[in-house]
């Protein structure tokens, strides 16, 4: 097809895809009025989603049935505190004759509101009601619901439109975009990454932190919103590894990480000094303390991490909301590190135990940021290998990568021990396309990828949901429901390894099909599976966006008071609940989905060039992943839209 013609057709496909949905918000409004029983209990609304037309009156007798709950309406300025026996009070706010704003509460028998404004907004829980009160939501859909229909339309749009871009045009790729070695252009960096002391200075901090978080952990208190280790952890930490550290820079967190470094110090016998000896002993140049064995080679994979990983989640809503959770865990690792340190050489509890570590490889594919022999010729010609090896200024790669053929980020750490070990000063940290590795080497890795988007949408229902059985079949330690915990979990696993890989199975073997078999299914689901990778990333940044905008209040708070002992150190201890905008949340996890499945998709079109330089049958290849990915996008923008 002509370029020319295929941008007119996705010019015309986009004024209908945005006019289609607009046109539903012109249809006649009837209102009418909605007497509403809403009962409030740990942890979820009763009804959980509430249905009106644009126009509606909307009359709430609200109650609690356990313990005093809050009722806050994003996009509306309505917040209330519900007691029981029908016992609310309604927040209302006044300016006085300075023209300040002052707050105070009034006792009400019913909160009435015109529904206004239409799309999905959540009501939530403002007061502290237990372990899972940062998850105790209800949503009110105001139809029509524009804005979900006109993202539903603008990500079919995205499909069509890749499509007829690869039908159209042979070079569609990422040619403008030049990889740039950033230690050229600032030298100073370069000096930096080759002091010995630079991991050790890097990690210190975390260390000391994440030792704190345990004893916060151990000795706070036993309130997750409460405490700084979950707020910190689950909320700050788990927002910026997936918003930024990981598309950004990789598996940059593992240079700073402060779990394995007791064990790495140990193993080494020196925090940062370089144990040089000169004749080789087991190929390495460096004598480690403890057993020294080599991981076995059948281990090779990451099986266990996703196994392990699939475990973890399996109590995830109990980790995120237990102090006391998140600190065994914290020390499990610990533990396990010290003790793989003592018989295996190299870091091998991350590079293929740490549940972390394994999406954290996978997804540092799409990195925009890898560490990479400048010329692969000179390490090839060189003898001794230092960056495997070891040398007289770093110690031999403990993730067992060799530069001269590394075409991956999976399992560089970014310890840039490479850096200093080399002395031909070949090694470089460059900048470079998002999306730029494009090789799943094994089924282990297409698993990986696919565990990380079922565990997406179970969270996503789990914690955003208005669903408060879920919750409480997910919160088994204090709902003590083990028959719908185990339902709950039987469903996250057949999630994981049976329903979306069987459906992506099919999906790569029918575009084999209309690639007329010129390839192994096998090989035709590692190239297609690279598609899902820039759609997990984009839909766990989607995920935690919720969490930060909402729950940001709650830093200032823990701050002030990091054990939950009643401090208050800067001030900050009564930080107010008050999200930030929540109303653009709908329409921010949009634009995020819709880059995901933009990237995804041409990501995986661009990696089938390894199989034919033909754009007309990696077109058609594409089609049904292209079709999977906008079905699995499409559950997020229900979930989080409809």
């Amino acid at each position: 097809m002509n370029p020319k013609r295929a941008y007119l057709l996705i010019c015309i496909a986009l004024l209908v895809a945005v006019t289609f949905p607009l046109l539903l918000h012109l249809m006649p409004e009837n209102p009418r009025t909605h007497y509403i029983t809403l009962k409030a209990k740990k942890y979820g609304y009763s009804p959980s989603r509430i249905v009106v037309n644009k126009g509606d009156t909307i009359v709430l007798k609200t109650t609690s049935l356990d313990v005093t709950h809050g009722f806050f309406l994003d996009g509306y300025p309505i917040e209330a505190i519900l007691k029981q026996k029908g016992i609310t009070f309604l927040k209302y706010s006044w300016k006085d004759d300075d023209g300040n704003l002052q707050t105070d509460w009034d006792r009400v028998s019913e909160i009435e509101f015109a529904a206004k404004k239409s799309g999905k907004f959540t009501f939530r829980c403002t007061q502290t009601c237990g372990n899972l009160h940062p998850f105790m939501t209800g949503e009110l859909i105001v139809k029509p619901n524009t804005l979900y229909h006109l993202f539903v339309s603008l990500s079919v749009w995205v499909v069509l439109s890749l499509l007829l871009l690869f039908w159209s045009k042979p070079r569609f790729g990422l040619a403008g975009f030049k990889r740039k070695n950033i230690l050229d252009a600032l030298p100073w960096l370069k000096r930096i990454f080759k002091l010995r002391g630079f991991q050790f200075l890097i990690i210190l901090p975390n260390f000391i932190v994440f030792y704190l978080f345990i004893l916060s952990s151990l000795q706070g208190s036993p309130v997750g919103n409460r405490n700084i280790a979950i707020i910190f952890v689950w909320i700050l930490w788990w927002f910026i590894l997936k918003a930024v550290f990981v598309p950004l820079g990789g598996r940059i967190w593992c240079m700073m990480c402060p779990l394995p470094a007791p064990a790495e110090w140990l193993s080494r016998r020196s925090l940062t000094a370089v144990r040089y000896v000169q004749k080789p002993f087991r190929g390495l140049h460096h004598r480690f303390s403890g057993l020294q064995k080599d991981w076995p080679k059948g281990l090779n994979n990451i099986w266990l991490q996703n196994i392990l990983f699939l475990c973890l989640i399996s109590f995830g809503i109990i980790l995120i909301t237990r102090p006391f959770a998140t600190a065994v865990l914290f020390l499990m690792i610990l533990g396990m590190t010290l003790i793989f340190a003592i018989v295996y050489r190299r870091r091998v509890f991350c590079q293929y135990l740490c549940p972390v570590g394994g999406f954290l490889g996978t997804y540092s594919m799409a990195s925009m940021t890898e560490v990479r022999a400048v010329s692969p010729e000179v390490c090839q010609k060189h003898k001794e290998k230092s960056c495997l090896t070891g040398g007289t200024r770093g110690w031999a790669c403990p993730w067992n990568q060799y530069m001269g053929d590394m075409q991956r980020n999976n399992f560089c750490g970014l310890c840039m021990e490479c850096i200093k070990s080399c002395p031909k000063d070949n090694i470089g940290v460059f900048i470079r396309p998002f999306g730029a590795d494009r090789t799943l080497q094994g089924y282990d890795e297409v698993f990986n990828v696919i565990i990380m988007l079922a565990v997406a949408i179970v969270f996503s229902i789990t914690m955003l949901g208005p669903w408060g059985v879920i919750k409480d079949a997910a919160n088994v330690t204090e709902s003590r429901q083990i028959i719908p915990y185990l339902i709950y979990l039987a469903v996250i696993w057949s999630l994981a390894l049976l329903v979306l890989p069987g459906l992506f199975a099919l999906a790569a073997r029918a575009a084999n099909c209309l690639w007329k078999n010129q390839t192994s299914n096998r090989d035709m689901i590692l190239k297609l599976a690279y598609t899902l990778i820039p759609i997990g990333i984009f839909s766990w940044i989607a995920f935690s966006l919720p969490s930060v905008m909402v729950n940001y209040n709650y830093i200032f708070s823990v701050l002030s008071d990091p054990l939950g002992l009643g401090w208050d150190i800067f001030g900050t201890a009564n930080y107010p609940f008050q999200p930030f905008y929540p109303e653009w949340i709908p329409f921010l996890q949009g634009i995020i989905l819709l880059s995901g499945l933009y990237l995804g998709i041409s990501r995986g079109y661009l990696g089938l060039q390894s199989l034919t330089s033909d754009n007309g049958l990696r077109t058609k290849a594409m089609i049904f992943p292209a079709l999977f990915a906008l079905w699995v996008v499409n559950i997020f923008l229900k979930l989080y839209m409809g």
